[in-house]
């Protein structure tokens, strides 16, 4: 341990031990940071630190330090170039629910050159310029004050001025480098800023996660009231609130994708659950009022909502034959249907019809044939077991203009048209023709154009001509 290193944690432990009592230092409330300006003189005779930062002022006469989201494009941490080097508390702030808020004094650094015997560089060697804040109502100082309390990074005792400052409602130890040595200033309790959020829903859910030590990192800039609800911007995501669903939070693709689609104002509506892991671990997900957006892995994020949610749900969802989506939900080529794509099928829905599911080989034949653009239209049914006349099992997806069927083991085939009237008219797979062995097919007649179908135990032609079926057993 270096001298300066043994000097702060002395000097930390002198605070800590005074600080944590009612003594007589404590209820002179020192502001700022003062442990490695002149070593132990600060802790021990605070009034020049104390005097160069108190007062209530926002401008920059008043010698207090800028909060750091004003001049850190509205994000409440540390900047480039700097560090957090000290922290004190006020209690009983207003701006975290009554409860203490914490000041985290972040230092300049020193890149330049270095501190030479001193702990702290010369002017010429600083990362930041001295200056005052532009912000709405705190035009304090930045890069002004030259001292530290030294709870944070005690290993670095080379350090510039303070350049700002980040609050907190969370305990600075538990989402930085600083120890539990505590100070007090109930004078800065009022202190804030337009960029830092206040005592709302979302702040209360945002320090019951941990404020900075969560997933969602530091708050950039203060909540927004939207039309549909409340936001909350963050490092590594958003917060949204309104009384109906309570606050939840969004991260990574989920967010980005929720953006995209139009955040509260699109067809979701607000989250109802936090952006978390799905039950088999291959994804990430949320649910919103009116749907959920979802991302298997390797995939990206996508929304599901309306009915064709409804009908997923009741698949249970990516646990379920379809998988996670692969799509959002889409509007169909005839501007008429919707639809939404998934790792192993598809849902769609025809106007005026319920949603329906499709998956395994059927899906593939669907999606051959062109989906709605194809002979068949949409899907008037789910995918159901049947048999044939022989017992033969198998399944079967009935759509407006035909089927698509499959024997189990066999490959699917469509039947649509003229044909499938009749195939349909004699019982489908179960009666005499049986499942389908081919998709209808061009076969020109005698006397001009006409269709074929093969089937398990015959075939079915249609004349065009004629406009007539002929089905022939084999």
């Amino acid at each position: 341990m270096t001298p300066s290193t043994r000097l702060v944690s002395a000097a930390s432990a002198v605070l800590e031990r005074r600080l944590s009592r009612r003594s007589v230092l404590a209820r002179l409330a020192v502001a700022g940071s003062a442990v490695t300006t002149s070593g132990l003189d600060y802790v021990l005779h605070p009034g020049t630190a104390y005097a160069s930062i108190c007062g209530e002022e926002h401008t920059c006469a008043s010698g207090w330090t800028a909060m750091c989201c004003t001049i850190n494009h509205g994000v409440n941490q540390c900047p480039p170039g700097s560090f957090a080097g000290g922290w004190w508390k006020a209690e009983g702030a207003s701006l975290c629910g009554g409860k203490a808020r914490y000041y985290v004094d972040c230092q300049g650094e020193c890149t330049h050159c270095g501190c030479h015997g001193s702990h702290f560089c010369a002017e010429q060697c600083w990362d930041c310029k001295r200056g005052c804040a532009h912000g709405s109502c705190d035009e304090r100082r930045v890069c002004h004050n030259v001292f530290r309390y030294g709870q944070c990074n005690r290993d670095r005792h080379c350090s510039g001025p303070v350049l700002c400052r980040a609050i907190s409602c969370t305990p600075p130890w538990k989402w930085s480098d600083c120890s539990t040595t505590a100070a007090t200033d109930e004078f800065t309790v009022s202190h804030s800023a337009p960029c830092l959020a206040k005592w709302t829903a979302i702040q209360r859910r945002y320090t019951h996660l941990g404020s900075q030590a969560s997933a969602l990192g530091p708050t950039v800039r203060g909540e927004e009231k939207r039309p549909h609800g409340h936001v909350q911007h963050y490092l590594h995501g958003h917060m949204y609130w309104s009384e109906r669903t309570g606050a939840h939070y969004l991260r990574e693709h989920v967010l980005n994708r929720y953006e995209i689609l139009g955040e509260m104002a699109s067809p979701l509506g607000l989250p109802i659950t936090d952006y978390r892991p799905t039950t088999d671990d291959r994804g990430h997900g949320a649910r919103f009022e009116h749907g959920g957006i979802f991302q298997g892995r390797g995939e990206g994020a996508h929304g599901i909502w309306g009915n064709l949610w409804d009908k997923w749900l009741t698949l249970d969802l990516y646990r379920g034959p379809l998988g996670y989506p692969v799509t959002d939900v889409l509007t169909a080529s005839d501007h008429k249907g919707h639809f939404a794509h998934f790792t192993h099928g598809s849902i769609f829905q025809g106007p005026g019809l319920a949603p329906h599911d499709l998956f395994g080989p059927i899906a593939a034949k669907y999606r051959h044939l062109g989906f709605e653009r194809s002979p068949l239209g949409y899907p008037t049914a789910d995918l159901t077991a049947a048999v044939d006349g022989k017992g033969v099992k198998g399944a079967e997806v009935v759509f407006q203009k035909g089927a698509i069927a499959m024997a189990d083991g066999q490959r699917a085939f469509a039947v649509w048209g003229p044909i499938y009237t009749t195939w349909k008219s004699e019982g489908a797979a179960a009666g005499k023709l049986g499942f389908p062995l081919s998709d209808v097919v061009s076969d020109p007649m005698p006397d001009g154009p006409g269709l074929r179908c093969t089937f398990e135990y015959g075939y079915a032609t249609y004349d065009a001509t004629t406009k007539q079926v002929t089905v022939v057993l084999t």
